[in-house]
Formats: structure tokens, C-alpha cells, sequence
């Protein structure tokens, strides 16, 4: 493509956004001026000027305990994997974010001026990059060489030059707003921003150091336009020689169709009057603008914000009026002055009077006047007062003068309690605010230049022992980061929470359990090296109790054996009582046994029993005999009736009934 065509192109849309900023630019320029404290234009000769400086004052109160949850803590940063998978990577990056971050990166000033910025100018912009620095570093080596043998020897030493990398790692630098051209279609969402616009100013040395910069020979140094641009100070010292003398530089990050394919693609085009110094594709990993946008307090469908100054921008107008009337009122008073009733003082007395030296007069004491200031109204300390509590309640921040108060809400304990939870509850809104509209951004966007611009594996110091070594492949991928953000009240709470926690434990309980409370106690006063050392903490006992405690548990041991001994000896006898009694019932039973066996054969004697049951046995004895006899009968009966006749069989038959008839009388 032409570059002329893209060009002309990128100024148009400069034009389109800077009509954009400029508006805004009207709008920050009389935040700042309220923010410091400037003239309204309606001050009289004469009379009092002054401005109260209420917003500067609310805001300085308020940067510390912002800046504070950013900066208090050495590992701010928790990154929570998505899958099981991520684990490992999620790790990493927390120690890789928290290093950068908290070790690698001026956080405090950087967060300072984020802080500032915000409530000042309402809005913030934050460019990311990365910056590599390395250098070539000459070394001694020593010259292997080997003899005949193959014995390896050090045959000198020489000189070898290698690189040396000083700096690989991420930035994070604050720009002007009036440096800053948006897209103005993308209403108040930042991925739908087609291109962001950076104007700078630099010089031909920079631009030749930085390497990216090509047609730097084509610029002419002396007709660089600046018309447009309000430098950041205030002094008109300009530089001499052409590497030095200030460059205004346009950078053009978005989309555009370069290839005239009808797809835009992700550029970055930097140009310096009419001649291009840069173009090329995005080299970020996110194809996106390296910027983040914030604002204070957010306006549906806008990018830019409201600063603290269109709150409390009237009531500090208020006060200022109210102030120069009470100035102008003691001024022109009659403070000082000393009237003297005439003829009370003769000529001679009259001038010690004015030398402040001792007189006499004629008269009373009433003969003489002194004048004071006027009285003021308490009206106007009323509204002071009220534009105070109005401005402190809007800010969340509670001065010494008294500030936000249980009396300012209702005179009662619920009131104060209300009054404090709405302070505490505005300064965490804009803490979250920060982390979640500048910090997480800032980090989701180093994150994946980590996985880009490392080198292969990065060794990142975590402790004075500990090392981790970090892989690039495990950089790459969504993690979900965290940022570990509280105010002081939060941690005040929470700390008297434990406390009473603690003492509820009482000195009873698991000196573990006690140690564990106090180190969590520590944590929210910001002592962490304090808490580290009482968890790791193992207390040494003295020799003389722990041989006390020996002893006694020695003693113990004695009396509880002893015990032992006695309940095996009371078992013992237990058991012996026991087979006593039970042989005791054995004699018992076997008397009563004896007893009835007498009894039964008396019974038995008397009754014949005995000879009766001796004759039953006779007759089952003959019976079964004769049972024997007749089977038998039968069978040889059978046999005869075959053989003989029937006389036989009959004489048999005799037979049988005459052993019947004996047995019959048996």
C-alpha cells in the first residue's frame, strides 16, 4: 500500500479522536485547576483570594490507604488454574507475576501515579511493553589441548566475547491524557477500540539507540511541528545539537488493512511529521493495543471518568466563599486600635501612652477603648462544618478535625457504625476498582508477553533458598489471576476477630492451635517475616522441666502398674471364690443326689418295685426265647411239610403248645 495513502489515513483518524480529547481536555483542565487550588476569576482587589484546597486535601488523605493493599505485601498476585491440567502453570506464573511485580517493578511509584491520576484527572492509561537490554562481555577461557596420548591439558588461556543479557522483563509505564487519542466508536469498551494514538516526545539519539526506527536520516529535525503539543514543563530550554534537539513523535496502534485484502490486521506505525519511522505488524501475542484504560468514577458508554472534583468541586467552591467572607470580615475590622477619651491624657502622658510606657490619666478606666474583630456568626462555622462532613462522606476519607462522626449520622452507636462501614465500603470499592480495572489487565497482558519474549527457561528468585524454574511453554494458556486486595479497616476487623478468638482459646488449649492464631493476626498488621518465623517456630524445652516431666511420667507409669497389679490379684481371688462356690454347690448337689437314689430304693423295697421289675425281665427274656422258638418252628414246619407227612407236622405242633402252657405259668 501507499504510504502516503496510509498516512493521510492514520492523521484522519488523529483528527477524528482529537476532537474527542479535546472536550475531555476541557474537562480535565478545570478538575486540575479546582485540584490545585487556582483563581475562579471572580476575585475583587482588595478583598480575599484565597481557595480552599479541600479536593487536593481529600485526595492525599485518601492515596494512602489505597495505595496501601498494592503495596504492603510482597505476593499480591494468586493465579487460579482453569483445569487440573493448569496447575502447574497457574503456580508458575503466580511466582513469575509476583516477582515482576513486587521485586522487579518500582509498584510504589508506579502505583502512586495511577492513584493520583485517577482522582485528579478521572481517567488513567497505562502503556505495557517489554524491555531487553543485553551487552557483549569479554571472558578469559582456558585452551583445551591434547597430546599424543589423548591426555587432555590446558594449553593457554584467550579471550571470548559473549552476550550478556541485563534486562528481560515487562514495563508498565503511565501516560498523559493529553497524549492519548481513542477510538471514539468504541464507546466503553476497550477490546472493541479500533486504534489508540500515543503522541511523545523524544530525540533522533533515543530513536537511533532503540533500533526499531528506520528513515531517521529524512527528518528534519528543525521543522518538527509541535504546535499542538503542551510540553510537561514549564520551561522554554531547548537543545543545540540535532541528536539532542526534541522529536514529537505519533504512534499509531490498531487495525487497518495494510495488504488491502478487505481484513484489517494489527498494526503499529509511528511517524514523525510527514515520514514513517515505523510500520509493522503488532508484535505483542495479544494482537492488541498495548494500553489500559481506567477510570475513576465510569460514565455508561464511555471510556473517560469523573474525577473527585465533580463531587465535591461545589462544596469546595462553598468553603471558598464562605472563607473569604470571614477573612474580608476580621480585615476590616477595627483589630489593634486604641481609642482614648479626650482629655484624659495631658501632652507628656499622652506620649508614654503611645511608647507603651507607664502614664497617669484623668478619669475612670472606662476613658479608654480597645478594638478586636468582629464576631462571627456561628452560622458560618455550621456550614463549614457541613460542607466538611459532606466532602469526607463523599471521599471516604476521616481527617483529624474530627471528620466523619457517629453525631454526623444520628447520636447513637448504630450511627457510627454506619458512618464507619460506609467509609471503609467507598474506600474498597475503589481499591477493587484499581485491581480490577488497572492491575489485573496490567498482569493478563504481561502474562502473555512472558510466554512470548522469555527465554527458554527464566530462573526467578522466590526466596534466599528456594529457586524455580520457570519453562515458557507453561507461561502460554488463560489463567485466572487474583489480586489479594484489603483496606486497613479490613484487616483491623479481622485482627480484633482473631484476637478475641484467641482469647476464648485461653492458654489451655494446643500451644499450635495459639501460634497459628497469632501468625494469622500478624499477617493483617503486615508483619509477614514475623508471622513466617512463629509458624516455623519449635520452642525448646528446659532441661530441668522436661526431667520433671519424666519423673513424673515415670510415677505414673509406677502407680498405674501398681493398680494393675492390684486388679490381677483382686481377679485372681475373684476366680478363686468362684471355683469355691462352685464346688461348694458340686458337694451340695451330690449330698441331694445320694438322698435321692436312698429315698428311691426305700420307695422301691417298699412297694416290691424290685421283684416286679425282675419278673417283667424274666418274661421278656421267655418271650423273646419263645419268638425264637416259633420262627424257628415255622421254618423247619415248612421244610417237614415238604418232606414228611401230616403226623409229623402235628406231633410238632404238641410240642409248641405244651412249651406255651409252661411258659403260661411262668
Amino acid at each position: 500500500m501507499d504510504k502516503k495513502k496510509l498516512l493521510s489515513a492514520f492523521k484522519l483518524d488523529f483528527q477524528a479522536a482529537d476532537t474527542l480529547r479535546a472536550t475531555q481536555d476541557t474537562k480535565i483542565k478545570g478538575w486540575k485547576d479546582q485540584y490545585d487550588g487556582k483563581p475562579y476569576g471572580n476575585e475583587q482587589d482588595g478583598k480575599s483570594k484565597i481557595v480552599s484546597r479541600d479536593i487536593k486535601k481529600q485526595d492525599e488523605w485518601q492515596h494512602a490507604s489505597i495505595i496501601d493493599p498494592f503495596v504492603s505485601s510482597s505476593d499480591i498476585v494468586k493465579c487460579n488454574p482453569i483445569t487440573f491440567e493448569d496447575q502447574t502453570a497457574a503456580r508458575q506464573n503466580e511466582l513469575l507475576l509476583n516477582t515482576q511485580f513486587c521485586r522487579q517493578f518500582n509498584r510504589f511509584n508506579f502505583m502512586t501515579k495511577v492513584t493520583k491520576i485517577l482522582s485528579r484527572e478521572g481517567t488513567v492509561i497505562v502503556q505495557t511493553g517489554w524491555d531487553y537490554e543485553e551487552e557483549e562481555v569479554e571472558t578469559e577461557t582456558e585452551i583445551i589441548s591434547a597430546d599424543e596420548y589423548g591426555r587432555e591439558y590446558i594449553s593457554g588461556i584467550t579471550t571470548v566475547t559473549e552476550i550478556v543479557i541485563k534486562k528481560n522483563q515487562p514495563t508498565a509505564t503511565v501516560c498523559r491524557n493529553e497524549d492519548i487519542f481513542l477510538d471514539p466508536t468504541c464507546q466503553d469498551d476497550m477490546d472493541k477500540c479500533q486504534f489508540v494514538i500515543y503522541r511523545y516526545e523524544t530525540d533522533l539519539s533515543s530513536l537511533k539507540q532503540d533500533g526499531r526506527y528506520k528513515n531517521l536520516g529524512k527528518i528534519a529535525v528543525d521543522s518538527t511541528d509541535g504546535t499542538d503539543y503542551l510540553s510537561p514543563d514549564d520551561t522554554n530550554f531547548k537543545f543545540e545539537d540535532n541528536p539532542r534537539k526534541k522529536l514529537l513523535v505519533h504512534e499509531y496502534w490498531g487495525n487497518y488493512d495494510v495488504n488491502e485484502d478487505g481484513i484489517a490486521e494489527p498494526i503499529v506505525c509511528a511517524w514523525v511529521n510527514d515520514t514513517i519511522i515505523r510500520l509493522q505488524s503488532n508484535p505483542y501475542p495479544d494482537q492488541k493495543p498495548p494500553f489500559v484504560v481506567a477510570s475513576f468514577n465510569s460514565i455508561p458508554f464511555e471510556l473517560y471518568g469523573e474525577a473527585n472534583a465533580e463531587f465535591i468541586g461545589d462544596n469546595q467552591k462553598i468553603k471558598t466563599a464562605i472563607t473569604r467572607g470571614i477573612i474580608d470580615n476580621m480585615a476590616q475590622s477595627n483589630n489593634g486600635q486604641k481609642g482614648i477619651k479626650k482629655g484624659a491624657l495631658d501632652v507628656a502622658n499622652r506620649k508614654k501612652f503611645l511608647a507603651n510606657q507607664n502614664f497617669e490619666y484623668n478619669g475612670s478606666a472606662n476613658d479608654f477603648w480597645d478594638g478586636s474583630y468582629n464576631q462571627i456568626p456561628g452560622s458560618a462555622f455550621d456550614m463549614l462544618a457541613m460542607q466538611n462532613n459532606e466532602i469526607e462522606s463523599m471521599t471516604a476519607t476521616k481527617s483529624f478535625s474530627g471528620g466523619i462522626s457517629g453525631n454526623s449520622l444520628g447520636a447513637s452507636a448504630t450511627g457510627a457504625r454506619g458512618a464507619l462501614d460506609a467509609t471503609s465500603t467507598r474506600r474498597l470499592n475503589i481499591v477493587r476498582n484499581i485491581a480490577e480495572n488497572v492491575v489485573k489487565p496490567l498482569l493478563r497482558k504481561w502474562m502473555s508477553y512472558n510466554g512470548e519474549f522469555l527465554n527458554e527457561t527464566e530462573v526467578i528468585r522466590i526466596t534466599n533458598e528456594e529457586f524455580v524454574e520457570i519453562k515458557r511453554d507453561d507461561l502460554e494458556g488463560r489463567i485466572d489471576i487474583g489480586i489479594e486486595v484489603s483496606t486497613s479497616e479490613d484487616n483491623a476487623a479481622k485482627s480484633q476477630e482473631l484476637s478475641f478468638l484467641l482469647q476464648t482459646v485461653g492458654p489451655s488449649e494446643d500451644p499450635a492451635v495459639r501460634r497459628m492464631l497469632m501468625a494469622d493476626i500478624l499477617e493483617l498488621m503486615k508483619m509477614p517475616d514475623k508471622a513466617k518465623k512463629l509458624r516455623e517456630y519449635q520452642p525448646q524445652p528446659d532441661p530441668i522441666q522436661q526431667q520433671m516431666q519424666q519423673l513424673e511420667l515415670q510415677l505414673l507409669q509406677a502407680k498405674v502398674f501398681n493398680e494393675q497389679m492390684k486388679g490381677e490379684e483382686n481377679k485372681v481371688d475373684s476366680q478363686l471364690k468362684l471355683s469355691r462356690a462352685n464346688l461348694d454347690a458340686s458337694k451340695a448337689a451330690l449330698i441331694s443326689s445320694q438322698k435321692d437314689m436312698q429315698d428311691l430304693e426305700f420307695l422301691k423295697k417298699d412297694s416290691g418295685t424290685d421283684e416286679q421289675n425282675a419278673i417283667e425281665r424274666l418274661k421278656l427274656t421267655y418271650q423273646n426265647e419263645l419268638d425264637k422258638l416259633v420262627i424257628k418252628h415255622e421254618s423247619d414246619l415248612m421244610k417237614i411239610r415238604e418232606k414228611t407227612s401230616g403226623d409229623l407236622a402235628k406231633q410238632d405242633l404238641i410240642t409248641v403248645n405244651k412249651i406255651k402252657e409252661k411258659f403260661n405259668l411262668i
